[in-house]
């Protein structure tokens, strides 16, 4: 019997139901043979106009993830030779990883010679050049190669540097930090990270940021960054993320949102080779992929070669669909649109940019190189899916086709438009001056490369040539000899008001962002009344530095009024106010607002509450003393909301107080259940249960590490360290029920996966979380302590959950292997802890008697009857008549239950039921 119809078998049997054949297999899938770069070519598919050649092909280059260019024009390419050796990925951990440099020896615009300047590595995921030498990223390493001044290439690896921890190897390939973007702002930012760097002579800066991505990270000619996830196609801020950052809001609206309406691929090919195909849905009806699931590196395109008409469009590779996608970007003020270009087919009536009917074609990274080029990474492999997550189904399927092997190989395609001419371009060896003019060079490789060597010159002739390109006509030049000036430390405030008096509106955006703590307090009050409302918002961001003004202030309340029913333009209101959270909210109290604007501004006090805890956990008191000093209800409830949202945060650590404060003590009961739940934030000497749960014991406290360290390397990736989400990877966890609700839903999500749809905080999913069962190290203990690691985050007051739980979970569940659905996890038996409870409770004439359902526990008594609900651990709430029970344990057994609200009565336990 064949792998595939073994599988079909399996998963008819674990249905429990015959079902028809799975789509996928319906499909007249056609053979998949390795084929030579040659018989490759011919497979592809190209825009009109456009055309596809080879520069690199293994032996010379193998397995490449990743590329980039220094100033001879020479590639070096991260190798990633470990990946998937095999259907189970055995041997990935080998070093057998590599960067090379691939050079052009007879300039025919073919790379001819290899030399490998660094091998040994574990899976190698990012390069880049930089004047110091070449970045490497390897998790958990980041590496220098400096540069040899010896050298006629200019950097060496004889001894590599170590700058810092570089993504959380080991761990799946698909969730590790990647991309090194040495920007126009002369930072370099990563994706799948919230870390950025900058590198001066041996000076190595780590800067916090926003989380940003998954796998490829690219800008625009502004320097605003694009990035996506593997399963949307391009993400964008709106605006200059920083300042969101350092306020402590790194959710604010208008960061990291998708900016592609139709995400639908159209590949040259059926597409049933990808994870979870037997998913409905995934596959479209003519076989094809539907939706991206692979969606990784990613370009602007900034270069000469392509028609003008292409400028800014945004290329995204998707192996899974074996394409490459076209966007054109459209951004205006505080918007960011796409258009999805596509293009007819003869058989398919639409494809992609770039589409290829070779299902081994793996496009993972594009990049403009020095020519204007369109550089197509091509891995060139059957399997693309990492072995953390290949599904049974998915590596049964590559058993049966043979597309497990052979591994090793590898392409690199250049896309050229056939109505240009295809240059030779390096800036190395040249003058101070011709560096300079090379700021205004029209492919952005050439603008980036000058920028970064004259950020190093120490000729101080440069910084007054610089300055006088600001009133020249070449706005490509004046940006980046704004932000050279700035990476040279030389950018002063004469230079920025000339700027700012340009005619060139992306001058003078580029001049407030890149001079923001240059620029006076009246400056930046002018900007913040612009119409124009992306520097408008940007310059009341950038007011923080002067919010100790009481003008200021006045001005940010005003602004507040006229923006209540913008978000984002609030937001910049919320970020200047950092440090001085309190000042607004007496001002916004002071005000005079309609019934909408009162609404507004009872949301924008409870923002600024939880970004003033965050930001200063010192002025917990303070902010204590406002909530008890608020003169109204609903003002002290969005003040508590605040507070909350910031105390269930993962990092949030616990205040401890001098003393214990009034709040917790005096406030209106009214407000009870909201001051309980962020009591657990804040502590005082002699205060023995600051979280108001059951403590855990040292056994729970150790399993707790075990699984908050779990879910850092492998849940944190989907869900957020703050377990709030990840805008299209996984919903929120903190506050929602699917996690503060019953264990056993939550354990069985966790171990067989959950396919949507689902709701989750009234917010709709709907793809596929791939179960950890299967992965080598989740055993029972380490399963414990992440369900109770997750019920004990975030301001959850779950009980702790023990390795029996989880083996009676598992045995119960032996067979699964489908992913859950929403509904089948509502027919299941749940509370099942309950069980401990049951029994009849007597003391004389008073008789209890505990029932378990499968659902919950019942209560029936010779003078009570009604419904039994869970208040917290332990401890139950008898609805009608707000009857508290408390449970005796004895030897981890229930023998009595209290009533201390009828005189303290105790009833023993008589008989399990």
């Amino acid at each position: 019997m064949s792998h595939v119809a073994l599988l079909l078998l399996l998963l008819i049997s674990v249905a429990g139901r015959a079902e028809e054949e799975p789509f996928y297999l319906t499909l007249d899938t056609p053979p998949a043979p390795e084929l030579s770069p040659q018989e490759a070519l011919e497979s592809f598919a190209t825009a009109p106009g456009f055309g596809i050649e080879l520069v690199a092909a293994e032996p010379l280059v193998e397995d490449p993830v990743a590329v980039a260019w220094d100033e001879y024009a020479n590639l070096y390419v991260a190798e990633m030779r470990g990946f998937m050796p095999d259907a189970w990925g055995r041997g990935d951990s080998e070093p057998s990883g590599m960067v090379v440099r691939l050079t052009d020896q007879d300039a025919d615009g073919v790379y001819d010679q290899r030399e490998v300047l660094l091998d040994g590595l574990v899976l190698p995921r990012a390069v880049a050049v930089v004047n110091e030498g070449l970045l490497i990223g390897e998790p958990p390493n980041l590496w220098l190669c400096p540069t040899d001044s010896g050298n006629a290439l200019g950097i060496d690896c004889v001894k590599k540097i170590k700058l810092a921890d570089y993504g959380n190897q080991p761990g799946g390939v698909e969730h590790a930090e990647n991309g090194l973007l040495l920007a126009i702002d002369n930072w370099i930012y990563n994706a799948k990270s919230e870390r950025r760097f900058k590198l001066t002579g041996r000076e190595f800066t780590i800067d916090k940021t926003l989380f940003r991505g998954q796998w490829g990270i690219a800008q625009d000619n502004l320097g605003r960054l694009y990035y996506n996830t593997n399963s949307s196609l391009l993400h964008s801020d709106l605006y200059d993320a920083q300042p969101v950052i350092e306020s402590g809001n790194p959710r604010a609206p208008g960061l990291n949102i998708p900016i592609v309406r139709d995400d639908s691929l159209y590949a040259v090919r059926v597409n049933p080779g990808v994870n979870r195909a037997y998913v409905a849905g995934v596959l479209r009806t003519d076989g094809r992929l539907d939706k991206p699931t692979a969606a990784s590196g990613i370009v602007v395109y900034r270069g000469d070669q392509f028609p003008v008409s292409s400028s800014h469009d945004v290329f995204v590779a998707e192996p899974a669909a074996n394409v490459v996608v076209q966007l054109r970007l459209h951004r205006s003020g505080l918007s960011a649109t796409t258009e999805h270009l596509l293009y007819p087919d003869e058989v398919w009536q639409q494809r992609e940019f770039l589409a290829s009917s070779d299902e081994r074609f793996r496009p993972v990274n594009v990049q403009v190189g020095p020519d204007g080029a369109l550089y197509v990474v091509d891995m060139y492999r059957g399997i693309i899916q990492d072995r953390m997550y290949i599904s049974e189904e998915l590596r049964a399927q590559s058993l049966e086709r043979g597309l497990d092997s052979p591994v090793g190989l590898g392409r690199i395609w250049r896309v050229v438009s056939k109505d240009s001419e295809l240059p030779r371009g390096r800036v190395s060896g040249i003058s101070n001056d011709q560096l300079i003019a090379q700021l205004g060079h029209p492919n952005g490789w050439h603008r980036d490369t000058a920028q970064r060597l004259l950020v190093n010159r120490e000729d101080q002739a440069i910084d007054g040539k610089l300055a006088r390109m600001l009133i020249e006509d070449n706005s490509l030049a004046a940006l980046h000899a704004l932000w050279t000036l700035e990476g040279r430390a030389s950018l002063d405030e004469e230079t920025l008001l000339t700027a700012l008096a340009s005619k060139d509106r992306e001058l003078r955006f580029a001049a407030l962002r890149a001079g923001q703590a240059r620029l006076s307090k009246e400056t930046l009050l002018t900007l913040a009344a612009s119409n124009d409302s992306e520097i408008a918002h940007h310059a009341t961001m950038y007011l923080n530095a002067h919010v100790s003004d009481s003008g200021v202030m006045r001005f940010l309340v005003r602004s507040l009024a006229k923006f209540s029913k913008q978000e984002i333009r609030s937001t910049g209101v919320q970020v200047a106010a950092s440090g001085r959270e309190l000042e607004l909210v007496t001002g916004i109290l002071a005000g005079d607002w309609s019934q909408a604007q009162g609404q507004a501004m009872l949301g924008m006090i409870e923002k600024l509450m939880a970004q003033a805890l965050r930001g200063d956990a010192d002025r917990s008191s303070e902010l204590l003393d406002a909530v008890l000093e608020a003169a109204e209800e609903d003002v002290q409830g969005a003040m508590l909301r605040g507070l909350l949202s910031a105390v269930r945060e993962d990092r949030f650590e616990r205040v401890s107080l001098a003393e214990p404060h009034p709040l917790f003590s005096e406030a209106p009961e009214a407000l009870g259940s909201e001051i309980a739940m962020i009591r657990q934030g804040f502590t005082w000497t002699g205060d023995d249960l600051p979280a108001d749960v059951k403590p855990l014991s040292p056994e729970e406290t150790t399993r707790m590490q075990a699984g908050r360290a779990y879910y850092e390397e492998q849940c944190a990736i989907c869900h957020g360290a703050d377990g709030r989400g990840l805008t299209s990877l996984g919903p929120a966890l903190a506050g929602t029920d699917w996690v503060t609700g019953p264990s056993e839903r939550l354990l069985r999500i966790i171990l067989h996966g959950l396919q949507g749809p689902i709701t989750v905080n009234g917010e709709q999913w709907n793809s596929v979380m791939p179960g950890h069962a299967a992965i080598e190290g989740f055993t029972d203990e380490v399963a414990s302590g992440l369900l109770t690691y997750l019920g004990r985050s975030w301001g959850h007051r779950g009980r702790a959950i023990a390795p029996g739980f989880v083996r009676e979970v598992r045995d119960i569940e032996q067979n699964r292997i489908a992913p859950w659905t929403a509904e089948e996890l509502h027919d299941i038996e749940i509370n099942t802890h309950y069980r401990a409870y049951a029994g009849t409770y007597v003391r004389g004439p008073f008789e209890l008697k505990l029932t378990y359902n499968g659902q919950g526990l019942e209560i029936a008594s010779i003078y009570l009857n009604g419904p039994l609900r869970e208040l917290k651990e332990d401890h139950f709430l008898y609805e009608p008549r707000q009857l508290r029970l408390e449970f005796v344990w004895q030897e981890d057994e229930v023998t009595a239950v209290r009533l201390p609200d009828l005189d303290g009565a105790q009833l023993a336990k008589l008989s399990a039921q």
